[in-house]
Parts: structure tokens; C-alpha cells; sequence
């Protein structure tokens, strides 16, 4: 028999099955068989099968959620996804799927496929809308809208780039990119946006591109600060700029990331190099304040042991 011949058997009976074991609703028998048929009769299988194949594909990972495998319902979608790349249905359930299982950063990548693909896709936009909104804290928004602090930013930034000539800079964690703008704004030369989360660092990259030029103008580095690197920073910085605190002012570890920036990014005068300006800093300092308290309930759950940390 001819292997053609031999492909055209197995085409036949394979779409026999899945068409068999579909009209029982035993999905995962009806799976594999459509996936066969698919591979050997492609064209067919998108002209006259395509919206049974998402139907069982759709059926058969509800019953293995339901049966509490997750990880089966990945793998359901992965060999969907091998036979229909780039197929913006498939693509955006698969996402919803990983964001169900707290997968957010694949799921957003896919969306972002989808809407790369087709970028009317209303569902698509949906639930990327929704999942950038459940990985964005709340308090970021009322610090972007705060016009006060935004303002002040703005005009300390401003100074050291058009007043005291700071023309390299660095904004160590961007966020969403504003202070980078401020400074490409101010006329800064070079401007290098240090983002670590990917989320982030996607939002400041669309960001930049809708606020040209100055976004044109900033070098976007989806990494840590701490791994920064010359090829990432070529040049000795000038500014530096950051708003990397949280509400107890040093919790998202700030003072790690200046002495490492002083280390590897910054300059001042040394033995070395005697004649460097020193670089600024914005925020140049911060107040901090204590207010002593008694709580009966932090004490149940804090203790000190002196014997392990000396005299405090």
C-alpha cells in the first residue's frame, strides 16, 4: 500500500473516531484522534472540522478541571495550540486558563500574541484588561494621580537635567515610566529605565512609545538594577532617579539598590579619578519618622532573642 494511500486510511479513520467519540462526549477519547486527523488533512480539518475540534478541546479541559488536573488542561491546550499556532480563540481560552492558575505572565504574553494577531479582539482586550488590573496594585493609582507629588518629582528632576547639567540618567525601578519621562522631557541625553517585572517593564515600553518623543528616547532594561551590567549602562551615570519605597520608606530594599548603583553606575571622586562630579540622587534624602507604640498583640508575635542578635 502506498503511503499516501496509507495517510488517507488513517485520516479517514481517525476522523471517524473523533467524530464518533464527540457525539458520546467522551472528549478524551475524541481528542487525540481529531489532533491525528488535523496533522495528516489540514486544510480540511480547518475548512469542515475546525469548530468541533474547539468544541471537544473546550469540553475535555472543564472535565479535567473538574477532575482536578490542571496540569492535564495545560497540556490539552499545548498539542492544540501545536496544530493551531496562531488561532486567536484558542490562544485567548488557553490564556484565561493560565491566569486561572495564577500563571499571569504567560497568559499576558498570549493575549498580547492575540491582539498582535488580531487586534480587534474584543475578548482578548477583556481579559488582558482584567489581568493587568489584578497584578497592578491599587495604591499605583492614586500615587500617579497624585499631581502634588508627580509635580514635585517633575521640578527636582527638571533642575538637576537643565539647571546643574545632569545629562545621563538612571530611574531605577520606572514602573510605568513617568520619571523617565520627566527626565527625556528636561532634555536629559541619555535616559536608561531599569524595570525588573516583566508586567512592568511591558506597560513602561507602551508607555514610551505613546509619549514620543521623548519615550523614543529612553532605553528600556527589563532587568533588576543590581544585575545591570555595562552593556546595559555604557556610561557613567549623572542622575540617578527612584521611587522605589513602600510605605515604611526602606521595605522594597532601596538602600541595596543605591549602594549598588554608588558601586557601578554612579561616580564620585577618588584616588582613582579625583576630578569627578559627584552624581545626584532624586530623592536626595528622606525623613523618617517613629512613633512608639504598645500592642499586646505585637508582642505575643514578635520576639527578641538577645543572645542571638547582641544589644539593640
Amino acid at each position: 500500500m502506498a503511503t499516501e494511500e496509507k495517510r488517507e486510511k488513517i485520516a479517514e479513520f481517525s476522523l471517524g473516531q473523533a467524530r464518533r467519540y464527540k457525539s458520546l462526549s467522551a472528549w478524551g477519547r475524541s481528542f487525540p484522534h481529531y489532533l491525528v486527523f488535523g496533522q495528516l488533512k489540514r486544510q480540511v480539518f480547518l475548512d469542515q472540522h475546525l469548530a468541533d475540534f474547539l468544541i471537544v478541546v473546550g469540553a475535555f479541559s472543564l472535565q479535567l478541571e473538574r477532575d482536578g488536573k490542571p496540569d492535564k488542561v495545560l497540556q490539552v491546550y499545548e498539542q492544540a495550540i501545536e496544530l493551531l499556532p496562531e488561532h486567536p480563540k484558542l490562544l485567548t481560552n488557553y490564556a484565561g486558563v493560565l491566569f486561572n492558575q495564577n500563571k499571569t505572565e504567560p497568559a499576558e504574553k498570549i493575549l498580547r500574541k492575540v491582539l498582535s494577531i488580531d487586534c480587534d479582539n474584543l475578548l482578548a482586550k477583556d481579559r488582558l484588561e482584567n489581568l493587568a488590573a489584578s497584578l497592578l496594585d491599587r495604591w499605583h493609582f492614586p500615587m500617579l494621580n497624585d499631581a502634588a507629588r508627580n509635580g514635585k518629582f517633575q521640578a527636582a528632576i527638571e533642575r538637576k537635567v537643565k539647571e546643574e547639567g545632569c545629562q545621563t540618567v538612571l530611574d531605577i525601578g520606572t514602573g510605568t515610566g513617568l520619571l523617565s519621562l520627566y527626565a527625556s522631557k528636561a532634555g536629559a541625553n541619555a535616559v536608561y529605565a531599569c524595570e525588573a517585572s516583566e508586567v512592568m517593564a511591558i506597560t513602561a515600553k507602551e508607555v514610551f512609545t505613546l509619549n514620543p518623543p521623548h519615550g523614543s528616547k529612553i532605553r528600556l532594561i527589563p532587568k533588576l538594577s543590581m544585575d545591570l551590567d555595562n552593556t546595559d549602562v555604557p556610561e557613567p551615570i549623572q542622575l540617578l532617579i527612584t521611587e522605589t519605597f513602600d510605605a515604611g520608606l526602606l521595605g522594597e530594599h532601596v538602600l541595596i539598590s543605591l549602594n549598588h548603583a554608588w558601586h557601578h553606575q554612579l561616580q564620585y571622586p577618588s584616588p582613582r579619578n579625583p576630578l569627578a562630579i559627584p552624581s545626584s540622587v532624586v530623592p536626595a534624602s528622606a525623613d523618617f519618622y517613629v512613633a512608639p507604640i504598645t500592642s499586646h498583640h505585637m508582642d505575643n508575635n514578635n520576639f527578641c532573642h538577645k543572645d542571638k542578635y547582641g544589644y539593640i
